[in-house]
């Protein structure tokens, strides 16, 4: 297990990460900051990093949300960036960007399915690698009838070792936050991540995408190690929020924990997925 927490990437960093993307419309903080785990008999490697997240959020390519405040975050993306805009949405319709259609094509929440990378160690050092999203490689996730082992998680067992990572995040000039972040935790009997993007819109929505690894040391002989992953999604609008009698000030939800408590207690519709990773 490698952990590697930096600062915000310098200039010529950002121009590279721009330049593999296709795309100079990235969040205003990325971090080169990553996460790997390694099963060293099978060379199967589980990662995280900033550049392939933000892959797979413009290969998703959600449509904006409807803000009041759209005109302003459009004024303060063209006075950072200009008129253009991410290729890899733009290649979606082919047709050129003009000022009425960018804020109804570019989700500039930055919100990705990014779930994790794995890639293989064919031996000669250059591997194999892939996303969910990715179709140069097939998925090495199964679907699994396994949960994460909560009670486990909750035994107070020692801390091996500890680290959160933020991958990147962002103010959504002044129309709210988001920030997508990483946390892992060693214990004698497992390993345990949660990688977590979160965002609030103020006055419109939160959302909030969790994806949690477990792994318990030991197997079965014959069985393979087993990384359990489970993924969930929620979101509610500040409406709705209003409606329950839940806090609905913006100010009332200044990070990830605080909007998934509330959420959590919503009682709304959850979609949540559970796969395996045997090696």
């Amino acid at each position: 297990m490698r952990a590697r927490n930096t600062r915000i990437l310098g200039k010529d960093a950002l121009e590279a990460l721009e330049k593999t993307l296709g795309t100079s419309h990235l969040p205003e903080m990325v971090y080169g900051s990553t996460l790997e785990l390694t099963h060293e008999s099978t060379g199967v490697r589980l990662h995280f990093n900033a550049e392939d997240a933000l892959k797979e959020w413009l290969e998703e390519g959600l449509p904006p949300l409807k803000v009041a405040a759209a005109a302003v975050w459009e004024k303060g993306h063209k006075a950072r960036f200009g008129d253009e805009m991410p290729k890899a949405a733009k290649g979606k319709t082919g047709d050129a960007w003009n000022d009425e259609e960018e804020t109804d094509k570019y989700d500039w929440t930055f919100t990705t399915p990014y779930r994790g990378s794995v890639s293989v160690d064919d031996g000669t050092g250059a591997g194999t690698t892939g996303t969910d999203a990715s179709s140069a490689t097939p998925s090495l996730w199964t679907d699994t009838e396994q949960r994460v082992d909560r009670g486990m998680l909750m035994e107070r067992d020692p801390i091996l070792f500890f680290d959160e990572l933020t991958l990147y995040e962002s103010e959504l000039d002044d129309n709210g936050l988001m920030s997508l972040t990483v946390k892992v935790r060693v214990m004698p009997r497992c390993w345990y991540v949660l990688m977590r993007h979160w965002m609030r819109v103020d006055g419109v929505l939160i959302r909030l995408r969790e994806t949690r690894f477990f792994h318990r040391v030991g197997h079965t002989p014959g069985e393979g190690s087993v990384v359990v992953r489970e993924s969930a999604r929620r979101e509610e609008t500040f409406e709705g929020l209003r409606m329950r009698g839940a806090p609905s000030e913006p100010g009332q939800y200044p990070d990830a924990d605080e909007a998934a408590s509330v959420l959590l207690a919503a009682g709304g519709p959850v979609e949540m997925e559970y796969h395996a990773l045997t090696v």
